[in-house]
Order: structure tokens, then sequence, then C-alpha cells
């Protein structure tokens, strides 16, 4: 027998399998007691030092062993000489199963997080492909990782696979958890070449029983280590701020624009720029209004660069038209018609309580304010008669939920509401609803939480805002670790690996749309990323101190903002390959860019709604400090998105404000030499391998 070792782990090479123990208290003590293979398929031929081998029909295979990152790294190369048909699922066994209690006492002491993450109906997606499983009767937490990269054998991928716990009665009774199929094709057909198979794993005692949040954390911090935080840089990339002077040119192109009933307002889609027919528009959304109008205003506040009159004083003219005052409503399309009091959640809680009362307060408008407060009393309703717990669906006729489906998340732009409406009205109750609302979201498993996921930053950005902002209010709970956890969930919406299906861009750093749209979209990589300053800010004043994000989160968040800022740029036309490129206005993003189980790029059109991301993209990055390194991140921690103290009172230039704060992160695994450029002049900094630095810069 062979024994391969990683920290408090190690696996042992059987004959028939392999099996794994964990060290605790100076004792080696069983973890995986039912033998597993490489791929469970693949019968055991020859054990060798560092793994196995063995041949079958008209195929041989060879698999090895690998510690990494507290792990085992297994991998098997299998080449087929003519056509095989196999069943490449990979289950690491955990014990025998007693069928006594197999459907009963069992599962309901166990802990199981599956993986891609799912929507409120239970469909998977593409994002994080990383599970979690404890075990009471062997005290151990198994968390498995399958690289993305590593499904290139998987034709359509999390379409048909996915990571979960599985029971096996024949020949024996035993349970695990792995990749495994998820139609009724299990088998898969391999033509005449060389595969490779790999996933990662790893096993540790733990005496409690953890909760799903407890079990999440566990699993983050475990798969950390194994993204690649080096962006791949594209040697002809423009800076964030460039591609946003390109953006304000191109809405003044009229193929952004329609009329309608003498009203005028941008489209949905650039027009020309959808295949599907996306840019045909007969009216055009409050969404599209407020996402680029937003933006633009904050720019001016804090950047000094002055908003494009025309554009802002045409998105301001449309306020008003998507007003139902009579319903304590701000519908999201114009024209009104009939029924319009019919929602999707997530559109009325992000327009008409998070970027109309930022809108109201940059403009002073009274009308506006007005507004806000109505839907603010409205979303209240609306929470009241649900029970916190959000729908998907609602109607502003009775606030009552429709259809059978629920976004619980969504109260996390419900509280986030409440935030800016206890800022805007000095209101307390507005505090105590948003607690209410973060509260009865927290008591929900993660799982049914995957929707948007920007609610869930917006939901950790009003739990942190209560935590430093209003403790004497709403004291008594763990702001700070809530929104950590929130931001781990929306982690696990990410994109961790490199897609085989989509060489032409890295989509690492990027955010799935919504659980199981199965591809990123420009404008939830952005807005999910929006809020992490204020998340971010408090860390120099807190980090080390049993504060929630501690240095491994942040470093994580760090590392997955400049993947995003990096890679972000493919969803623009300099950037796509020339034959997707559709219609005039290069520097809107297309709202569709391919994946392996969604092969469309460009086809929906180029989304106006996700313009304004843009913007935030250039305050984020470097509008408002820079870095002369291209691979380093510089995030600007003066970015609001709840705090309304975050905003000067009026437009200033950025030299003459007294203080700035940063966030920088060095990528590479060396030490490096940066000089960052910000308002108040030059600074040369130190950044060890891998890890963050605060930079403070006063006058």
């Amino acid at each position: 027998m062979a024994t391969i070792r990683s920290n408090g782990l190690q696996v042992i090479l059987g004959p028939e399998g392999f099996v794994t123990e964990v060290h605790e208290n100076g004792v080696w003590q069983p973890a995986s007691r039912a033998p597993s293979r490489p791929v469970d398929a693949l019968a055991v031929g020859a054990t060798h030092a560092d793994g196995y081998s063995g041949n079958g029909a008209g195929y041989r295979w060879r698999s090895t062993f690998e510690s990494r990152a507290g792990g085992i790294l297994v991998r098997t190369r299998l080449e087929a000489e003519r056509p095989v048909s196999l069943d490449p699922s990979m289950v690491l066994w955990v014990a025998a199963l007693d069928e006594m209690d197999d459907r009963q006492a069992h599962t309901w002491r166990q802990t199981v997080l599956r993986a891609p993450t799912v929507n409120a109906t239970g469909l998977s997606g593409n994002d994080l492909p990383a599970g979690y499983l404890y075990d009471h009767t062997t005290r151990t937490e198994t968390i498995c990782f399958f690289p993305p990269d590593g499904l290139a054998w998987a034709e359509r991928r999390f379409c048909e696979w996915a990571l979960r716990e599985v029971f096996r009665y024949h020949p024996d009774a035993r349970f695990g958890i792995g990749l495994l199929p998820g139609t009724p094709r299990q088998m898969v057909e391999l033509a005449p070449g060389e595969y490779v198979f790999e996933w990662w794993f790893t096993q540790r005692a733990r005496h409690d029983v953890p909760n799903p949040w407890q079990a999440q954390r566990a699993l983050i911090e475990a798969v950390a280590p194994l993204l690649d935080p080096a962006p791949a840089v594209l040697p002809n990339a423009v800076s964030w701020t460039e591609a946003a002077r390109g953006a304000e040119a191109d809405l003044l192109n009229e193929a952004c624009w329609v009329t309608v009933n003498n009203v005028t307002g941008l489209r949905a889609y650039v027009k020309g720029s959808s295949v599907v027919g996306r840019d045909h528009d007969r009216g055009f959304e409050l969404m599209t209004q407020l996402d680029v109008l937003h933006p633009l205003l904050v720019q001016a506040r804090l950047s000094g660069h002055p908003s494009p009159e025309p554009v802002v004083e045409r998105l301001l003219a449309t306020l008003p038209e998507f007003d139902r005052a009579a319903h304590h409503f701000v519908a999201n399309g114009f024209p009104p018609r009939p029924g319009d009091t019919h929602m999707d959640t997530w559109y009325f809680l992000e327009n008409a309580l998070v970027k109309l009362p930022w809108v109201a307060h940059l403009t002073g408008s009274e009308q506006l304010l007005a507004m806000f407060r109505r839907s603010l009393e409205g979303a209240k309703l609306l929470a009241e008669r649900c029970n916190y717990v959000f729908p998907l669906f609602a109607d502003a006729l009775d606030w009552q939920a429709r259809g059978s489906l629920l976004n619980p998340s969504v109260g996390g732009l419900y509280a986030a509401g409440c935030v800016l409406g206890w800022q805007l009205t000095g209101d307390r109750q507005w505090l105590h609803e948003a607690a209410r609302a973060l509260e009865t979201l927290y008591r929900l498993p993660p799982h049914l939480l995957t929707h948007e996921p920007q609610q869930l930053s917006f939901g950790a950005a009003a739990a942190r805002f209560l935590a430093k902002a209003a403790p004497d209010v709403v004291a008594g709970d763990d702001w700070d670790g809530m929104a950590a956890d929130l931001v781990r969930l929306s982690l696990r919406m990410g994109y961790w690996g490199r897609d085989p299906g989509a060489p032409f861009y890295d989509p690492r750093g990027m955010f799935q749309a919504c659980a199981s749209l199965a591809y990123p979209a420009f404008k939830e990589n952005v807005e999910t990323l929006w809020p992490w300053p204020e998340l971010l800010r408090h860390g120099a004043e807190s980090a080390g101190d049993g504060d929630a994000f501690n240095p491994q989160l942040v470093e994580l968040m760090c590392a997955f903002a400049n993947l995003a800022r990096c890679h972000n740029l493919a969803f623009f036309d300099p950037y796509l390959p020339e034959q997707l490129r559709r219609g005039p206005c290069p520097w809107i993003p297309y709202e569709d860019i391919a994946t392996t189980e969604f092969p469309h790029t460009a086809a929906l059109g180029k989304e106006l709604y996700g313009a304004g991301e843009v913007f935030w993209s250039a305050l984020l990055f470097d509008a408002l400090g820079r870095c002369d390194a291209p691979d380093v991140l510089m995030l600007s921690l003066d970015v609001p998105a709840l705090d309304l103290s975050m905003i000067p009172g009026a437009v200033t230039q950025p030299g003459s404000r007294e203080e700035w704060r940063y966030l920088l992160y060095n990528p590479a695994d060396a030490d490096r030499r940066v000089t960052v450029t910000t308002p108040l002049g030059d600074r040369e900094v130190t950044l060890e391998p891998r890890h963050c630095f605060y930079l403070t810069i006063s006058n």
C-alpha cells in the first residue's frame, strides 16, 4: 500500500481503491472507510506510489494523487484507442450505509451543500463546482471541488452533471459525495483521443454538526487557495475610465434611444445589436434609465468629471412617468399599460428602493424623494404580507405574491432600501425593518437564497451598515458575520475557472447572471462588486480582531474583483471576435457571452441597462486612483452603495478632498513595487505576494 499526505489528511492506496484518514489529537482516524476510485467506473489494475493505472476495452488510464492546498488533487488521464462508452462519475465514498436509518435519522444529521447553485425550482446553473458533506457517523467534513476547466469531456458540462451527496445500494450499500449525472443520460461517448478527469478533495475532523452557513464558511475557506488569482491581462486593454468616456459618447447615438408618447428614454438594447429582436422596443424600462443616471451623478460628485447634460436631462425627465402613486408603487415599464402593477420583485426593489433614492438625494428632487417614500411604504406592505419571505413575483394592486416561487434573498435589496430610508427620513422604523428582513433571510439555508447575485451583496452592505452605523438601534445580532456569509454565498455564484467551451475569454471573477441562467452578464458582474468598497472600507479599522471579514476573505474578494476588472472587457466589441460584433456603440456591453452550457455570444444584444456599470467600473478601478501595474488591483474604497455620507454635498474637484482610501492587491507570487496615482499625488508602494494593502492618502 502507498500513502499520500496533505497536512492533516492522508490517502491510503489499496488494491480495490483508496481510503482516507484525518489526523486528530496525535492519532490518525478513519475518515472515508469505503474504498473509492479516481473514476468510479475504472477498476484498479495496478497500484503505484502516486496513484493507480488500468486498462479497459479500447482504452488505458493512469491516475495520480498530488498534495495541494491542504487536500488531494486526483488527476486521471485516459487514452482511448477507439470509441469508448464510460460513466465518468467521480465519487468519494465515505462509509457503508446502514439501511435501518438511511432514509431518516442518517440524513437528518448530515449537512450538505450541493453545487452548482440552483434557482427557486431547484434547476442548477454552472457556477462554483464545490460541495460539502458533514457525516455524523465519522464526525468528518468532506469538501470536493471539480475544476471547471477540467471538464472538457462533458459536452454540456453542468447542464448534465452536478456535485451532490449520493447513496448506492448495489452491490454494497454506501454513501458519499461527488460529481454525478443529473440527466437520464449516464454514459459519455468518448471518441479516440486523450481525456483528463480531475477533482480535488479535503477532509477534516469536526465534532459539532454545522449548520449550512457554517458549512459554507468551511467550504469557501478550503477552496479559496484553489482560485488562480493571476488575471489574463489583454495586451490592448484600455482603462475603465477610457471605456467610460467611450460609453458616454455612445449614449449620444440615437440608436440608444426610443420615443413613445412624446417621451424619450433609453432602450433596453442598442438598435441593430440583437440577433433575436430584443432591440425592437415599443417602450423603455425604468431599470435602464436609473442604471445609467445614478453612476453619472455619482461620477460628477466624486471625480469632478461633468455629467453629459443632454443624457442626464433626458433620463431625469422619464422618471416621473413610472410613478403609480395610487398604489405606492413605481413601475418598470413605459408607456403605462393595464396590469403594470405586476412585478418581478428584484426589479422593483432595486429600482425604487436603491437607485431612485440615490438619484433623489443627488439631485435634491422632492418629487423623486416622494416617489421613493411611497414605494418604501408599498414594499413594507409586501414584506408584512409575506412575513418577510419575499416572493419572486407580486402585484402592487394588493401587495400579495403571485405565482408559486420565492426569491427570499431579495430581502437584501429591501433591507438596503430601508437603510437608505432611515438616512433620508430619520425614521428609525426603517432600521428595524432592515434588521427584520435580514434576520428572516439569514434563518433560511443558503441554497434558497441564490437568485440575482447582487441581492446578496446589497444584503451584506445593509448588514454591515447596521453593524457600523446603528448598533445601538438593532443590537444583538452578528451583523458582520451575516454580511460575510452573504458575500461567501455570492462567491459561490462566481466563476472560479476557465471554460473549455469558450476559449476566447476568461470568465474567472465573473458571476452567473442569475441562478440557473448559466452565463455571466456584465450588469450583474459589476453590481455584485459595487457594494464591496463599503464592506471592505472598515477592514483597515477592524480586520484581525475577530472581524468577520478576515484576511483570507478580504484577499479572496480582492482576487475576484481584480479578475473581474481585467476580464469584464470581454463584453465589448474591441475584445470580441469580429464575427460576433453587431451594431453601433462599441462601449455598450453585450448582455450574453457564451459558456459550455449556454453556447451563445452577443445574440441578445448590447444591454443599455448594463451601460451604467461601465461608469461604476471606472469609479471602482481607476477614475479615482490608478496603479501602473496592469495586473494589480487598486480598488477605490470611496465609492458608496448605501452610505449617503460618503458623497460630497456638492460637485468638488478631487484634489480638494482631504482623504482618499484604497485597497491594493498583488496577484503575483512575488513582491511587487508599484506606483499609484491619486488626486493627492503619486506614491510608491511595495506589495507582498497575493496579499492586500490598505492605503490612505491624506492632504
